[in-house]
């Protein structure tokens, strides 16, 4: 009976235990939601309170980075910051003003910028002028002066080896750039390249890095570069050096015939046309290098006969210059002259004899 009684006790005991848990999660619940409420309260005066703030902000900024560049806004002069920024706070509402660029170029060591255009959110027609005019501020703006930056770049040239190569060889050398344009240079060792541009993308203009590749170096008439191999940056080099595929032929003479070293010098027709003679040792060798890769021809000037040899040099070669000398064109002269007489001594021995005549 007792176990039977004490069991409601229980449960209400139990009950009145859980009651303070469930008050204290009410009160928590409570609060929660009234710090909500007064948070959106506070946004939604904040919100106000900027709607209803008489003035906004201005941002001149330059692409790229550009500091001290000088803007005027409403015919007053404003200097750009360490930044490239000029930071204003006018009046809002809808009386037009005018914002203009006063450095449109502007010359350093290494580079000169020009301005190209502007980018803000409201009319591009005047995009590409110095000036902008009839522009409405009603809330914080920003407006973007866009400029294309020209870079002085000092290239030379080395041989495989890494050997200064004289840029008075060079006649024509070709940058192709990936902004789609191709420089030409003549080999005087400095070219100017764009290489910043100010390009369109996701809404807004950005300050993008032309990136060159060397296509085509002429050394004596022919190219000696791999196409579009070598790439540089001219933002980020101030000088480039261009390896070129230069040879180196030895050539070698003989006697035809007897072996023995001949002529006294070889003559090497260029690709462009242009003829060299170069000596021969006593052994009949000589050695050219730094040769453009391409096609030439040689002979040897030596007492005899030695046609012009087709050589198309596209790597290191040992060439072999056989001479018809007049001794040889002797000898086989003579031998002609003795296989034809001993031709004809053995028709005439191997000859039948005529019977002879019967008298009667």
């Amino acid at each position: 009976m007792n176990g039977a009684a004490d069991a409601p006790r229980r449960s209400l005991s139990a009950s009145a235990a859980r009651r303070p848990g469930i008050q204290q999660t009410a009160v928590r619940t409570l609060l929660i939601l009234i710090l909500g409420f007064l948070a959106s309260g506070m946004v939604v005066v904040g919100a106000q309170a900027a709607a209803a703030s008489p003035t906004a902000v201005v941002e001149i900024v330059t692409i790229p980075s550009l500091p001290g560049v000088r803007f005027t806004f409403d015919g007053r002069t404003y200097r750009a910051d360490r930044q490239g920024v000029v930071r204003l706070t006018i009046p809002k509402g809808a009386r037009p003003h005018s914002v203009s660029i006063v450095d449109t170029t502007i010359h350093e060591p290494r580079r000169d910028l020009a301005f190209v255009r502007w980018w803000n959110t409201g009319n591009h027609d005047q995009d590409h002028l110095p000036r902008l005019t009839g522009v409405r501020v009603r809330t914080n703006a920003r407006i973007k002066a866009a400029f294309r930056a020209t870079y002085r770049v000092d290239y030379s040239f080395a041989d495989q080896a890494r050997v200064d190569v004289n840029r008075d060889r060079v006649t024509r050398i070709e940058f192709a750039g990936d902004n789609g344009h191709t420089v030409v240079g003549d080999g005087s060792g400095t070219v100017r390249l764009v290489g910043i541009r100010p390009v369109v993308n996701a809404g807004t203009i950005l300050a993008k890095s032309v990136r060159y590749r060397v296509q085509r170096v002429d050394v004596d008439g022919s190219n000696v570069v791999q196409v579009n191999q070598q790439a540089f940056v001219p933002s980020h080099e101030e000088s480039v050096v261009v390896p070129l595929l230069l040879r180196t032929a030895h050539y070698s003479t003989r006697d035809l015939l007897f072996g023995g070293a001949v002529g006294s010098s070889v003559r090497l027709t260029y690709p462009d046309g242009r003829v060299a003679t170069f000596p021969l040792d006593v052994q009949g060798k000589v050695t050219v290098e730094n040769l453009a890769r391409g096609r030439y021809s040689v002979s040897v000037d030596a007492a005899g006969y030695s046609f012009d040899r087709p050589i198309v040099l596209s790597r290191n070669q040992y060439i072999d210059l056989p001479v018809l000398t007049y001794l040889d064109m002797g000898v086989v002269a003579a031998a002609v002259a003795l296989t034809v007489a001993a031709l004809y001594l053995v028709r005439i021995k191997t000859r039948p004899s005529r019977p002879g005549r019967r008298t009667p």
